[in-house]
């Protein structure tokens, strides 16, 4: 026959705890500081339950009301003072993380001993995790922060799509923090960024025209570089318009397709050219008949020293500062088969016409003395004090840097222009004015 154990209560003379003992291995115990342990014969919280056999749940709580949500489990300051409480888990060595309430009314899911290594929800709704203080104000947020890359994944385990969205640390100003790049990648390839100054980088990392890929800027220069053709557009199922182009909140221009036929609307072809002393001669205006030279434009480029990154620059991967960042460039001049220069016509019946004069290059910072000159295609054209057109005349210079009409009706290789209308667009102080004209291939 087995032995059957009693059921005991006990007191501990020693140090006056109090042992429920139902099979004599001391499994409750109300020790003298009033420290309760369940399976422990030495409590050192005021609640301590230890199992070193069963493999399920040590402590279960379980709210079996049926009429509605109650809380199972309450965990209470005895005060009404803001302090911080919770659960917090840790091995033999050290505590290893916890949930609990924060003060300023914050819930705090956190790794270590620190709360801002983990996950912070405040009263707001703002939710931050790897910061105990997300930056959204009163409005709610999820703010994602670590020293170096922050990255966010979400994963399709059925079809292996990776999608990622990466930002390095202060990716939007907060707090001063500036000069960072926001990455978005697939599959582990970078694919897009966009720099802190706002540029929006499509397949390369940066705003040079160099490197494959699209760069799209609200300030700067937007382009597209590719080995191939870098842009495409097509319009499905009608004719009609392809682009259109606006200066100053009024459309000037467009490019359309009919059937087969590409039209571009509202404008000439052009081409660039200098003054022979590539000076930027102001007396110059639009519309005044310009005449070729023999001298070719030339575009020269001083020699550049390399240069390095810096600690204010957006390092690329894999780059540090110090690394050459731009190599040294040899001076050079561009390459130039058939611009060649102008001066203004002063020959009456000049037959070596060669447009009208346009506008100087003011977009470009480096030459500055570059003319546009129109050539074939709608235009205006300057015509002198006291000379009078008709729609449908021929014109030729007149040998003063203006227009006038020639004697017959036949095209020459001194004919410019042929007028579209009478009405002056603009008159300057010399009494001369602006007639537009269907410019000839000049």
């Amino acid at each position: 026959m087995s032995e059957v154990k009693t059921n005991k209560i006990s007191s501990l003379a020693s140090n006056n705890d109090i042992t429920l003992d139902p099979d004599g291995t001391g499994d409750v115990v109300v020790a003298s500081g009033h420290n309760l342990g369940i399976g422990s014969t030495s409590p050192t919280a005021a609640l301590s339950v230890h199992d070193s056999v069963n493999q399920s749940a040590i402590v279960r709580i379980k709210n079996d009301s049926s009429d509605g949500c109650h809380n199972a489990l309450t965990i209470e300051s005895s005060t009404s003072a803001d302090k911080n409480i919770g659960i917090r888990f840790a091995n033999q060595s050290a505590e290893k993380g916890g949930i609990g309430y924060v003060q300023n009314d914050k819930v705090a899911f956190y790794n270590g001993t620190s709360t801002g290594n983990g996950i912070t929800i405040e009263s707001s709704g703002n939710c931050g995790i790897g910061t105990s203080s997300p930056s959204f104000g009163s409005g709610s947020g999820l703010e994602i922060e670590r020293a170096g890359i922050a990255t966010l994944r979400l994963d399709d385990t059925t079809n292996s799509t990776a999608i990622e969205l990466k930002a390095a640390v202060g990716a939007v100003s907060v707090d001063g923090r500036t000069n960072h790049p926001m990455l978005f990648a697939t599959n582990g390839t970078e694919r897009v960024r966009i720099l802190s100054s706002g540029a929006f980088c499509v397949g390369k990392d940066n705003t040079g025209t160099a490197d494959n890929g699209a760069v799209f800027q609200s300030a700067q220069l937007s382009h597209i570089t590719r080995d191939g053709t870098p842009f495409r557009i097509r319009r499905n199922s009608s004719d009609g318009t392809l682009i259109e182009f606006y200066q100053d909140g009024n459309q000037e221009g467009s490019i359309s397709v009919s059937g087969s036929t590409v039209s571009y609307n509202g404008g000439h072809l052009a081409r660039w050219s200098q003054l022979a002393d590539n000076a930027k001669d102001t007396s110059i205006v639009k519309g005044t008949v310009m005449t070729n030279l023999d001298q070719m434009a030339v575009w020269h480029h001083e020699a550049q020293a390399a240069t390095y990154y810096t600690e204010d620059d957006e390092l690329p991967d894999g780059v540090s500062v110090g690394d050459e960042k731009t190599p040294a460039v040899d001076a050079y001049d561009e390459d130039n088969e058939q611009l060649n220069c102008m001066a203004v016509s002063s020959v009456e019946g000049d037959a070596n016409v060669a447009g009208v004069f346009v506008n100087w290059d003011d977009d470009d910072e480096d030459y500055t003395a570059d003319m546009n000159i129109a050539m074939t295609g709608d235009m205006v054209i300057r015509i002198a004090q006291g000379t009078t057109v008709a729609r449908g005349d021929l014109l030729m210079s007149a040998g003063d840097g203006t227009a006038k009409p020639q004697d017959d009706d036949i095209v020459r290789s001194k004919t410019i222009a042929k007028v579209t209308s009478t009405t002056k667009s603009h008159t300057y102080d010399d009494g001369s004015y602006l007639v537009p004209c269907v410019l000839m291939a000049c």
